[in-house]
């Protein structure tokens, strides 16, 4: 099995190329004619561009760490009809046991989900862990969208219908962390849908409840100066793609999202230096009574404390 992620060619933000030639175009006129006052508004535009580009890049493009779980879980990959690939890294016991399916934040990899599922593998659990598009081992996307990376990860469960052994598996649960618990909050029903059995439970740790949040988030200080020109470029670059066609800047946040209709339990970084309490603070008027919320003071959002992670698990594992 060859294992070499393939990243096809972004996306363009085409308004910013166009402001970003414009400005250059501006300059030299201003350079050759001595017209100051056009080169300085001219030389501010690029600025404007320059940030809007890194803005729309740093939005629909992630880093790619290449990294791997422990040698306990095996590789396996995925293929949908477009020939694009989705890995993941599964581990199963000789026995009739639950199953826990795992989605890492942005970019980030299923060796970081490996640390989460510690208490469900504790608990005899089987695991998969999945790298979504765009991260780890698996192909990206042109322009990376929670829509489309959840709708590649769903077809994939579909296809696993007929491949893993549903005797050996007694339940199914969700874990999803930051943007996998995005994805996890869009998807859940759809994934329990797309199984033989029912997604019983769904756990999400410091989950993204809005890309508008996070937008807002990144364009602050300077970055303010490219907030509109990119955010024209996201929605007209998300128009583009079949799958998010008729999605509006709205339905990216919950409750239009998605909220699941199974139990949730939410283990919450106190000090969440990636997203804050915003996120959660968006979800929680949409919990009921099958909801369990537990805010960890010494809970890291990458992982660097896991605080009581651990042992809040073992007690939702065991109720």
């Amino acid at each position: 099995m060859t294992d070499s992620p393939i990243d096809p060619k972004v996306t363009r933000p085409i308004l910013t190329r166009i402001i970003i030639v414009t400005s250059l175009l501006g300059i030299a006129y201003g350079i050759t004619q001595l017209e100051i006052l056009l080169g300085v508004l001219s030389i501010f535009l690029l600025m404007v561009g320059i940030v809007s580009h890194k803005i729309f890049t740093g939005l629909v493009r992630p880093v790619r760490k290449k990294r791997s779980p422990s040698s306990d879980f095996t590789q396996c990959r995925w293929t949908s009809v477009n020939d694009s690939s989705v890995a993941r890294f599964e581990r199963w016991l000789d026995k009739p046991a639950p199953l826990v399916i795992a989605i890492h934040g942005w970019q980030s990899d299923s060796s970081s989900s490996e640390k989460r599922v510690g208490p469900f593998l504790e608990r005899d659990y089987h695991a998969v862990l999945i790298d979504l598009p765009g991260h780890g081992h698996s192909d990206g996307l042109a322009i990376w969208t929670a829509v489309e990376s959840g709708r590649n990860v769903l077809d994939m469960m579909r296809d696993l219908t007929n491949i893993w052994d549903w005797s050996q598996i007694t339940s199914v649960v969700l874990l999803g962390h930051s943007m996998g618990g995005f994805v996890s909050l869009g998807f859940a029903d759809q994934f329990s849908e797309a199984l033989p059995m029912p997604i019983e439970r769904v756990y999400l740790e410091s989950p993204m409840t809005s890309f508008p949040m996070v937008f807002a988030h990144r364009t602050t200080g300077i970055a303010i100066i490219g907030r509109h020109i990119s955010r024209l470029d996201l929605q007209w670059a998300f128009l583009r793609k079949g799958p998010d066609s008729k999605l509006n800047w709205s339905h990216f946040s919950v409750p239009k999202w998605g909220v699941p209709s199974m139990e949730v339990r939410i283990l919450q970084a106190k000090e969440d230096i990636a997203l804050g309490l915003e996120h959660l603070e968006l979800l929680q008027p949409h919990a009921n009574d099958n909801w369990e919320i537990v805010i960890d003071e010494d809970l890291k959002h990458f992982g660097a404390s896991r605080g009581n992670a651990y042992s809040t698990y073992l007690r939702w594992i065991d109720d």
